[in-house]
């Protein structure tokens, strides 16, 4: 994933490769659906026009600029790293419980530490 800046230093867009594109869509269309919400509605919620949602998910649109990005994410109720992060989305409890267990077979307090934050950070979301 690359980044694009304007020209007064703030992020504008992140370029994507083609699988992280479809990945990327594919995660909008699944959080939007199950939010309930019709791409109509999202559309409407952040101020674009009729089909944005669609092109989106199609990939007629390769990556939106970032603000809308972040307006999309606002409505999703996720954060933009959400969007963009995709590691563990279709792993089922036991995998994810498998992979958590092998992460933390560690004697590095520093690091079981930083996880427990993690957890105690993300739990309070």
């Amino acid at each position: 994933m690359r980044t694009s800046l304007h020209s007064g230093g703030s992020l504008t867009s992140l370029s994507m490769s083609l699988d992280e594109a479809k990945l990327f869509r594919e995660r909008v269309r699944m959080l939007r659906e199950a939010k309930g919400l019709s791409q109509r509605e999202l559309e409407e919620r952040i101020g674009k026009e009729e089909n944005y949602i669609t092109r989106i998910e199609t990939g007629r649109i390769d990556t939106p600029p970032i603000e809308v990005t972040a307006k999309i994410a606002r409505e999703l109720d996720v954060s933009m790293s959400d969007l963009y992060f995709f590691e563990g989305v279709d792993d089922s409890a036991e995998a994810l419980r498998a992979k958590i267990q092998h992460l933390i077979q560690t004697d590095n307090p520093k690091r079981l530490r930083k996880y427990y934050r993690l957890l105690l950070v993300s739990h309070e979301e």
